[in-house]
């Protein structure tokens, strides 16, 4: 049984968490911190190549650099080792390196601009994939086409997949068009766990400064259940520990819900991670999220015992073989980290399904002959050419039953923006006061998807808590 009660109960341990509690001992508002795991960072996590080269398993760039609130933040602190990898961006296909003069990346822009107009001509129950899109502007324009073009630039416009990490095939076109980045990316070479850790520094010092606004974090706390208490007008949040099995109570006025949409969508309570309401979340809200989905993007770190590919390329993108990939052939995005890091070291972006097969795998064996033709295609060397890796490392999230993805997706048919309503201005839920908020990468309308809209969505639900609590107190 937990002891006492705090002002707001956060669920989940990642940036938004994290950044809610901050704001919140700023305030002089106590709050608890929920995380299923063993270690903090929810989807922001950093680890280490056998090396000592730092990884980053979720979240690598600062993306938006334009509008990003915390890219000066961390830019002067000096804290952060930024690298800007818009550079040299070579194509691959299975005629090899494709020439600029063909004239595909125009072709791809234009494809985005007719995609663009869809989300103004077709409803979300009309909608369609990318794929389908891109084959209807083939259609339409290809009096106006070459033949490489209406034969290669498909593969190409299935870089979207590398933005989200799900199939072309089920990629919303109407809305992924839209999903623009506000500027430059700027990846974190030194692990994002730099910034993660700069906000729980503030944290643990705004916490040990205020004398009411305290904050603990509880680790490896599985919430299952989440309830409303009329009689002592309370929140009580139910959790077992994953390690003793033990469960424990807490009792809140106010919760801050931040772990992934994947989470709050569950139904299936013999699921792991799912969490009962009682009573239930509203219908109207519930129903929003069956049109929400989420992404596999996932990751594959290789450390090579030396450099066989374009040290001048900082982006290398192998695309499918033909309209209906087979086994290997999956548009891949790779990154040049041997061009920041000095060292043989590339990142692989892949989308569903091949996330879900390479993140099965235990095998470094097998995930490599699955890469090794590739690689073989983007370095002009044969396949036995190729050196045999000293590490290759992976994400996993979706084989974790606490983010069973990436992060939220834009599926055909999705209706997204009715959710992030609901969410972000939750009605009906227990006594109808607004005291569950939510927050989260998918919980924002700016920054969707990413660390910092995360991290926004957190200061904007304390900043709400904050009004309510002061408002209180007159």
């Amino acid at each position: 049984m937990g002891k006492g009660k705090t002002e707001v109960i956060v669920i989940g341990a990642g940036i938004s968490g994290i950044k809610a509690s901050l704001d919140l001992a700023n305030a002089g508002i106590s709050s608890l911190v929920l995380e299923s795991r063993g270690r903090l960072g929810g989807r922001l996590c950093t680890e280490q190549m056998e090396s000592g080269l730092s990884v980053d398993m979720g979240a690598s760039w600062f993306h938006d650099c334009y509008t990003n609130p915390l890219l000066k933040k961390y830019w002067e602190s000096g804290k952060v080792d930024f690298h800007f990898d818009d550079g040299k961006f070579s194509y691959f296909n299975e005629e090899g390196l494709v020439d600029e003069n063909k004239r595909l990346e125009p072709v791809a822009k234009e494809i985005e601009l007719f995609m663009e107009d869809l989300y103004t001509k077709i409803p979300a129950d009309k909608d369609i994939s990318i794929k389908e899109a891109v084959y209807q502007y083939l259609k339409d324009k290809k009096w106006c086409l070459t033949d490489y073009q209406l034969k290669h630039v498909p593969q190409l416009v299935r870089y979207f997949e590398m933005w989200i990490g799900s199939s072309w095939e089920i990629l919303s076109a109407r809305t992924i068009a839209t999903d623009k980045h506000k500027g430059r990316d700027a990846m974190v070479m030194n692990g994002y766990s730099t910034v993660y850790n700069g906000e729980l520094e503030e944290l643990v010092k705004a916490a040990k400064l205020s004398s009411q606004g305290g904050c603990s974090i509880k680790l490896n706390s599985v919430v299952y259940k989440i309830e409303w208490d009329a009689k002592k007008r309370e929140i009580v949040v139910h959790s077992k520990n994953s390690l003793t099995n033990k469960s424990e109570q807490f009792r809140s006025n106010f919760l801050v819900f931040t772990a992934p949409l994947s989470v709050l969508k569950l139904t299936d309570l013999k699921e792991e991670g799912a969490i009962e309401w009682t009573p239930p979340l509203p219908p109207t809200l519930r129903n929003s999220l069956d049109k929400v989905s989420f992404s596999n993007l996932g990751k594959v770190f290789f450390e090579f015992p030396e450099t066989f590919w374009n040290l001048e390329d900082d982006r290398i993108l192998s695309l499918a073989r033909g309209k209906i990939p087979n086994g290997l052939d999956y548009t891949i995005l790779f990154l040049n980290l041997a061009k920041p890091t000095q060292k043989p070291l590339l990142l692989a972006l892949i989308s569903s399904p091949l996330t879900q097969y390479i993140e099965q795998q235990e095998s470094q064996e097998v995930i490599f002959e699955v890469f090794k033709p590739v690689l073989s295609r983007i370095t002009n060397l044969k396949a036995s050419e190729i050196p045999k890796p000293l590490q290759i490392k992976t994400s996993k999230w979706s084989a974790d039953p606490y983010a069973r993805g990436s992060y939220t997706g834009v599926t055909v048919r999705d209706d997204y923006e009715v959710a992030l309503e609901y969410l972000m201005n939750p009605t009906g839920i227990f006594d109808g006061s607004g005291r569950v908020r939510f927050a989260g990468e998918g919980v924002t309308d700016d920054g969707n998807g990413c660390a910092h809209g995360a991290w926004v969505s957190g200061a904007r639900e304390a900043e709400y808590i904050k009004r309510v609590v002061n408002k209180a107190k007159f």
